[in-house]
């Protein structure tokens, strides 16, 4: 075999055994919720607030709502596919518009893709899902509320979100150092560092669309995500109105005695 054909037949076999390769690495994913479908789940049931006039009537179902996911994340064409009374699907829906997505990719570029979401409403989960949380039932805040569904950066705010707790000593660091759990396998392993996070406080107060921006290993991004969503917050507020903002914080793990953990907010964001 001539020098010439020698290459001509290596390179065929290079491309050959590189396109199985390049097929592999090409993944496809369905548009995916900020956080996951578990954390996306959870917030559903929190955020969760049942018609007062489907309470009393004990009117339950599952609400299925249709909407398009376009290339740059952004939710259109919303529409009710499974409807159970006209309020549940008003809420199904509204919370469903607070949900954050990645949108679809296939061959490595984004595309437009359609999502489902079943929104379950059944009374006696309800109830026992605001018990847990201190109330009978899930109230409205007092204060107006903007419906717009701008996520604001908190510096253009005229009032930051604010944690809200019943001990007026607490504060960030106190509730982290007196509530936070040190994974055991980060323990057993000797993991520490610095779990941030970014998340959206809505005009409830409760907190959504929860990404891991700077991740550690051990369970400690799991235990932080768990703190976080233990705090109840004041939403942020402006030109009279609670509304949706963007924030970033930190929860440090640190395995030395001297060394409190620290959760640190930063307000330093741009709006979504």
């Amino acid at each position: 075999m001539d020098t010439k054909k020698f290459f001509l037949h290596a390179s065929l076999v290079l491309v050959i055994f590189l396109v199985p390769v390049s097929v592999f690495t090409q993944m496809d994913t369905q548009p995916q919720p900020y956080g996951g479908n578990k954390l996306m789940r959870e917030f559903i049931c929190d955020e969760m607030f049942y018609p007062e006039q489907a309470l009393k009537n004990r009117i339950e179902g599952t609400v299925k709502v249709k909407f398009t996911v376009m290339t740059d994340g952004k939710k259109v064409n919303y529409h009710i596919i499974e409807s159970v009374s006209p309020e549940l699907d008003r809420e199904a829906c509204r919370i469903c518009k607070l949900i954050m997505y990645y949108p679809a990719v296939k061959s490595l570029n984004y595309i437009i893709a359609d999502v489902i979401i079943p929104v379950k409403f059944n009374i006696k989960k309800y109830k026992r899902n605001c018990k847990q949380k201190g109330f009978e039932i899930f109230e409205l805040s007092d204060w107006p509320i903007d419906t717009n569904m701008i996520v604001y950066a908190t510096k253009a705010l005229k009032h930051a979100p604010l944690p809200v707790f019943d001990d007026p000593k607490m504060n960030f660091s106190i509730f982290i150092r007196e509530n936070i759990k040190y994974p055991e396998t980060a323990y057993k392993t000797n993991i520490t560092g610095k779990v941030t996070l970014s998340f959206v406080v809505e005009t409830s107060g409760r907190i959504s669309n929860i990404e891991i921006i700077q991740p550690l290993g051990g369970g400690c991004s799991e235990e932080a995500i768990h703190l976080l969503k233990q705090i109840k917050w004041k939403p942020g507020m402006l030109d009279g109105m609670a509304v949706r903002s963007f924030m970033t914080a930190s929860i440090s793990f640190s395995l030395s005695d001297s060394s409190d953990h620290q959760y640190l907010p930063n307000n330093n964001n741009t709006t979504m």
